[in-house]
C-alpha cells in the first residue's frame, strides 16, 4: 500500500531543489550584476594548514559608515536629519587562485528611523533596519581597490508579522589604496530593482599615507605634560578616547577670507573617527553642525549623541585631518581639508588644527581638551587680523585624574561685591549645610520654577581643591585642602558648573501645532560660599550663539543636609535693551543625600547582607545535619511534618524567583570590585553580593528539597506497610492550623507597606 501523501514532502522536495539550484543562481546573478572583480575559484587548503581570519583578512574594508537615500526601504528621508548608518560585517573570507582577489561573504545592515501611520510629531517614529546577506569578490589589483557583492535582503513587514525579501541586490565599493588626506573615503552604492540605489560613504580604514608634519602656534596658556595626560604611557587608544566626542565652538573677532575655515557659523564639532600610525601619526574625521534643538531628531524624542552619527548629513560641514602628536610640546598638530560629503579638493586644504590639554582652568576655560581651527591662506580681503576666522573648540565632562590642573579665579571679587550688597545672603540660618565631610554634599539638582525645566549643579573647585574629574583624586584634594580652608575662613572661593534643560515653545509649519522644544544651557560660575549661612553668590558665563555672555549673576541658598530644599536664581546683569538680556530663572534646589547619611545607609545595607549570607550558610549546615540524622535514623522520617518541610522549601524558593534581575546591572559607568563583567566588551555586569546571597539560598533550597523528597518517600513506604492514614490525618490538621497563621502573618507584614512612598517621583536629571 502506498504511503499517504503529506504536505511536508513537498516542502522537503522544494528545499532540496533550492539548495541544488543555489550555486547556479549565485553564479548567474554575480556575472550579470558584477563585471569586476572577476570570479575566481577558492584556493584549496592543504591538510595541516590553518587559515585564520587575521591571516587572510588584512583588507581595508569599512566597518561602518553613513548612507543616503533609501526612501523606498521605508527610511525617513534625508531632509529630516535623523541618525542613520550602515555596518559591514565579514562572515567568511577565503583566498582564491588569483592572489589579488579574495572571496567574501558578508552582511550589510542599514540602520535608521522611519515614520509610520502618518507624519505626526513625536508619536509615529521608530527605529528601522534592513539587512542584506551578500557574497562576492574583493580585488586590490588597481590604484583603487574594488569590491562587488550580490545577494538578497530582508526587512520587517509593515504590520510586524513576518519579513519582506528583497532580491537581486548588488553592492559596489571603491576603496583608496592607500588612503590620503585628499582621498580619505570609501564610496559605493547598494542597488536593487525594488528600491533603486542607496549611496554609501565611510572613512577609510587600513593603510594611510600621511603628509608632511604641520606646524602649529604656541597655545595661549600652560599645557599639561604628556606624562600627566597619559599616565606616563602614550597610546593611540588613550588619545582617541580623550579626543573623540563633542566640542563647543567659540569664534574670534574678525572676518575670515573666502569663508575659511568654515562657510557657516556653526555651534558644535563632533570627532567621530580617529586612527593612529607610527611615530605619533594621527588622522581624524570631524563633523560640524548647528546643534539645533528644533531639529526633527529632538522634536521626535531621538537624543542620540551627535558625534555617534559618524558622518555629515546635508547641511553639515566636515573636515578630514592628519598630522602628528608632538610629545615634547604636549600637543597635536594637524593639516585639514574641507569636505563636501565624499569629495575633497586641494583648494579646500588650507586649514590647520591643533589640540592641547590645558594645565590651568578659569571661568572661561574649563576644558580638559582645547583646540584651535584656523586658516593659513593669504588674506586677499584686506583683513589684517591674523586670527581672522580662528575658532576655539573645547570639550568638558572628563572623568579622570585632574589633580595636576590649577584653577585661576578671576571673578571672585566681583561676586564678593554682590554678596556684600545683599544682606540676606550673609544672614545665618538654622540647619546643617554642606561642610567639611564630603565634596558631594555641594552638588544639587534644580527645578526651574519660572519657565519649566530641570538641571544639575556640581562643584568644580572648592577653595584650592580640584573636585572635578576622578572620585578618588577629588576626595583626596577635598580632605587635604578644602576642609582646612573652610575652618579658617567664612567665605570660601568656589566654582561651579550648571547643566540646565529648559523648554521653549516653537511653532511648526502648521499654524495649530506648537511644540515644546528643549533648550540646553551650560553656565560656568565662580564666586564665594558662606559656610555659616549656606549661600552661594557667583558670577557666571555661558556660550550663546558661539559667543560668551559673562554678565550673569547666580545666587543659591543651598538645601540643608537632611532638611528643607533650597532656592536660587540665575539673572542677567545686562540692561533689558541688550540682545543678551534674559528674564530671571528661579529654581528650587534639591540636595543629594548627605554623604555621611549615605555612608551610614551603605553600612547598614552591608550589615544586612552579611547577616543574610550568614543565616543562609547556617541553614545549609543545619540541613546537612538533618540529612545525616535522617540517614542514621530512618524511622524518624515518616513522622516528620510534610507541611513544615514544604513551607520551608517554598520560603527558600521565593527569593530565588523574585527580583532575579537584581543580580545583573547595565553598564552605566565605572564598576568597582563588587562587579564582574559577564562578557568582554559587554554592557551587563554581575553583582557579586547578590550572587553570593542567591548562591547560598540555592544550596539551602536544594538541600531542603532533598529532605522533603526523602520524607515523602519514607511516608509512602510507611503507608504501604500500614499506619499511614493516621499520619496523613495529622498532616491535614497541621495544615488547617498553620495556614491561617501564615495568612495572618502575611497581612500583618503587608499593612505597614500600604502607604509606603510609591507616589513620590524622583526629580528628573
Amino acid at each position: 500500500m502506498a504511503r499517504p501523501w503529506c504536505p511536508d514532502d513537498a516542502y522537503a522536495c522544494l528545499s532540496l531543489l533550492l539548495l541544488l539550484l543555489l550555486p547556479a543562481a549565485m553564479a548567474t546573478s554575480y556575472s550579470s550584476l558584477c563585471s569586476f572583480p572577476a570570479e575566481a575559484a577558492d584556493l584549496v587548503v592543504t591538510a595541516g594548514e590553518h587559515q585564520s581570519i587575521a591571516d587572510r583578512l588584512n583588507l581595508p574594508l569599512p566597518s561602518d559608515g553613513y548612507f543616503s537615500g533609501g526612501d523606498k526601504l521605508l527610511f525617513a528621508s534625508d531632509d529630516h536629519r535623523l541618525p542613520r548608518s550602515f555596518s559591514f560585517f565579514t562572515r567568511r573570507a577565503a583566498r582564491t587562485t588569483d592572489p589579488a582577489i579574495t572571496h567574501l561573504v558578508a552582511t550589510v545592515t542599514l540602520s535608521g528611523y522611519r515614520f509610520f501611520g502618518g507624519r505626526s510629531w513625536r508619536t509615529n517614529v521608530s527605529a528601522h533596519s534592513v539587512s542584506f546577506d551578500l557574497e562576492g569578490y574583493y580585488s586590490n589589483d588597481s590604484a583603487s581597490a574594488a569590491l562587488c557583492m550580490v545577494g538578497s535582503g530582508s526587512r520587517a513587514r509593515d504590520d510586524g508579522l513576518g519579513v519582506v525579501i528583497i532580491p537581486d541586490v548588488a553592492l559596489r565599493l571603491r576603496l583608496p589604496r592607500p588612503a590620503t588626506l585628499t582621498r580619505p573615503f570609501v564610496t559605493g552604492r547598494l542597488e536593487g530593482p525594488d528600491f533603486g540605489a542607496v549611496t554609501l560613504v565611510a572613512y577609510a580604514e587600513g593603510d594611510y599615507k600621511y603628509g608632511e608634519a604641520a606646524s602649529c602656534p604656541t597655545p595661549p596658556g600652560a599645557v599639561r605634560s604628556e606624562s600627566k595626560v597619559f599616565d606616563g604611557n602614550f597610546t593611540c587608544d588613550r588619545l582617541g578616547a580623550l579626543l573623540r566626542g563633542s566640542y563647543t565652538m567659540e569664534y574670534a573677532e574678525g572676518r575670515a577670507p573666502s569663508g575659511f575655515p568654515l562657510r557657516q557659523r556653526l555651534r558644535s564639532m563632533h570627532i567621530s573617527e580617529i586612527y593612529c600610525g607610527e611615530n605619533g601619526a594621527v588622522r581624524a574625521y570631524m563633523v560640524f553642525d548647528f546643534d539645533d534643538a528644533s531639529s526633527d531628531a529632538i522634536l521626535l524624542g531621538i537624543h542620540e549623541a551627535p558625534w555617534r552619527r559618524g558622518f555629515q548629513a546635508d547641511g553639515d560641514e566636515a573636515l578630514v585631518a592628519d598630522g602628528f602628536w608632538k610629545p615634547s610640546q604636549g600637543r597635536l598638530c594637524l593639516r585639514a581639508c574641507r569636505t563636501v560629503r565624499s569629495t575633497v579638493r586641494e583648494s579646500d586644504c588650507g586649514i590647520r588644527i591643533h589640540f592641547w590639554f590645558p594645565a590651568v582652568w578659569s571661568i572661561q576655560q574649563r576644558s580638559f581638551v582645547a583646540g584651535m581651527i584656523r586658516n593659513t591662506r593669504s588674506d586677499d580681503d584686506g583683513d589684517t587680523n591674523k586670527m581672522s576666522g580662528a575658532i576655539s573648540v573645547s570639550r568638558t565632562g572628563f572623568r579622570g585624574d585632574l589633580s595636576d590642573i590649577k584653577y585661576h579665579y578671576t571673578r571672585v571679587e566681583d561676586a564678593k561685591n554682590y554678596y556684600h550688597s545683599n544682606p540676606e545672603l550673609s544672614k545665618e540660618r538654622n540647619g546643617r549645610f554642606p561642610g567639611n565631610y564630603s565634596y558631594r554634599d555641594f552638588a544639587f539638582s534644580l527645578y526651574i520654577t519660572t519657565h519649566g525645566g530641570y538641571g544639575y549643579a556640581s562643584p568644580v573647585t572648592l577653595g584650592s581643591a580640584m573636585v572635578d574629574g576622578g572620585t578618588l583624586t577629588a576626595d583626596d584634594a577635598f580632605s587635604r585642602h578644602a576642609v582646612a580652608e573652610m575652618i579658617k575662613q567664612r567665605l570660601l572661593s568656589v566654582s561651579y558648573e550648571f547643566d540646565i534643560h529648559l523648554y521653549r515653545r516653537v511653532n511648526s509649519s502648521r499654524a495649530w501645532n506648537v511644540s515644546r522644544v528643549p533648550d540646553r544651557w551650560r553656565v560656568s560660575a565662580e564666586g564665594v560660599y558662606d559656610t555659616k549661612s549656606g549661600t552661594l553668590c557667583m558670577v557666571g558665563c555661558r556660550v550663546i550663539n558661539s559667543s560668551s555672555d559673562c554678565q550673569i549673576l547666580v545666587t543659591v541658598q543651598l538645601p540643608a543636609l537632611g532638611g528643607e530644599d533650597g532656592t536660587g536664581s540665575i539673572s542677567s546683569l545686562r540692561k533689558k535693551s541688550d540682545t543678551l538680556f534674559f528674564e530671571t530663572l528661579g529654581f528650587a534646589a534639591y540636595g543629594a543625600q548627605p554623604a555621611i547619611e549615605a555612608a551610614q545607609a551603605i553600612s547598614r545595607v552591608d550589615t544586612e547582607r552579611i547577616m543574610l549570607v550568614t543565616s543562609m550558610t547556617l541553614s545549609c549546615v543545619f540541613l546537612v545535619l538533618q540529612l545525616r540524622h535522617a540517614r542514621k535514623n530512618p524511622d524518624a522520617l515518616p513522622a516528620t511534618s510534610i507541611t513544615m518541610l514544604a513551607v520551608l522549601a517554598l520560603g527558600y524558593m521565593i527569593p530565588l524567583v523574585v527580583n532575579y534581575e537584581a543580580m545583573f546591572v547595565d553598564d552605566g559607568g565605572s564598576r568597582n570590585r563588587h562587579f564582574i563583567e559577564l562578557a568582554r566588551g559587554g554592557r551587563r555586569w554581575l553583582e557579586l553580593n547578590e550572587f553570593v546571597l542567591r548562591l547560598s539560598t540555592m544550596v539551602a533550597f536544594v538541600l531542603q528539597l532533598r529532605l522533603l523528597l526523602l520524607a515523602l518517600s519514607a511516608r509512602s513506604t510507611a503507608g504501604a506497610s500500614g499506619g499511614g492514614d493516621d499520619r496523613w490525618a495529622a498532616e491535614r490538621s497541621t495544615l488547617w492550623i498553620c495556614l491561617p497563621l501564615y495568612i495572618a502573618g502575611a497581612i500583618l507584614i503587608w499593612i505597614p507597606h500600604i502607604g509606603d512612598g510609591h507616589d513620590h517621583q524622583p526629580l528628573a536629571r
